[in-house]
């Protein structure tokens, strides 16, 4: 298994080089901790599941809020599921969508063969990747950190 461990001075030093005031690495550092196996790793808490595709321009982002609205609204229903995000970059028109769960193991549940995930996507893909331009949809999983 290919583990990417880091220190909290890592971490405080990474966050300075990107510029992030320097009050930020503590709160960084606190997303790290030891897991079972007692090496320094990053601490999940809260994961999420992100859709990333382009769309063509304006209308095709609104048409695009209309059928996540609507996904998001039985994706609600899901046990684990506490939220959601959209991020939209009016230039390039990357638009992607993120689905968080409280731990793991909802994520886990959630993409289980034949669970929650197959249905919505039989029912969402299909609407989704016809207002993408290239008919793509890319589709990740991710630890999930608020950093305040």
């Amino acid at each position: 298994m290919l583990r990417t461990a880091l220190s909290r001075s890592s971490v405080a030093r990474s966050a300075a080089s990107r510029g992030l005031p320097r009050a930020a690495a503590p709160r960084l550092a606190r997303g790290l901790a030891s897991d079972a196996d007692g090496e320094d790793g990053v601490h999940v808490d809260m994961v999420a599941r992100m859709w990333s595709c382009k769309v063509k321009d304006d209308p095709g982002a609104y048409q695009m809020d209309l059928v996540f609205d609507s996904f998001i609204d039985k994706a609600s229903q899901v046990e684990g599921v506490v939220g959601a995000s959209r991020l939209l970059c009016k230039s390039y028109w990357d638009y992607k969508l993120i689905l968080k769960f409280e731990e793991t193991g909802a994520l886990k549940r959630y993409l289980a063969e034949n669970g929650e995930h197959d249905a919505l996507m039989r029912e969402y893909l299909p609407q989704i990747e016809k207002l993408t331009i290239d008919g793509k949809v890319h589709q990740q999983s991710f630890v999930y950190d608020d950093i305040e």
